[in-house]
């Protein structure tokens, strides 16, 4: 199987777990690509969240602005940024495509991309390739998530207290 996604509870340790099973894979770093999304603070508090590209030319990276993918413009309701994801995010993801990377980190997937349908195009067009997926999914549903929970050639683990300090060493006898 080469698609596994993780998916929990916030803080629970999905990034952990993909972060053990990434370095038990044994993988060099320079044929792994993908994204992970960060936050970025204000005054102390999570004000947002953007895509940081794995291996991708610093060149070609766009201004801190055009990588934002959702942001509270009051601390209370989200706003996701569809247009990232079809530019920067796409941008990325053709790039997985076009390069001879082992494995795709896609960490994480959710709901800011609900309205991204180019964006979901191309995660399914790396599912279906060759290449080794390593993710982490919201356990929210959106048409676009469960539309990955319900491909035959994608795993879900939900993470947990009770088994994230062992199970990277089980999921990765499932995706090497």
């Amino acid at each position: 199987m080469n698609n596994l996604f993780l998916t929990g509870k916030i803080n629970i340790g999905k990034t952990t777990v993909l972060n053990s099973i990434k370095e038990k894979l044994n993988i060099d770093h320079n044929m792994i690509g993908g994204f992970l999304t960060k936050a970025f603070l204000k005054n102390g508090k999570v004000k947002g969240f953007y895509i940081q590209p794995i291996n991708y030319p610093l060149e070609k990276q766009p201004e801190f602005e055009k990588t934002v993918i959702g942001y509270t413009p009051d601390g209370i309701k989200w706003v996701g940024v569809t247009d990232t994801f079809e530019g920067f995010g796409v941008e990325i993801l053709n790039y997985c495509l076009e390069c001879p990377f082992e494995l795709i980190i896609m960490d994480e997937l959710g709901f800011f991309e609900s309205k991204s349908y180019i964006f979901h195009q191309k995660i399914h067009e790396i599912i279906e390739s060759k290449k080794k997926v390593l993710g982490v999914i919201k356990p929210q549903p959106t048409i676009f998530m469960n539309s990955i929970r319900n491909r035959k050639d994608v795993i879900i683990v939900e993470i947990t207290k009770e088994n994230r300090d062992y199970i990277s060493t089980k999921l990765y006898n499932k995706i090497r």
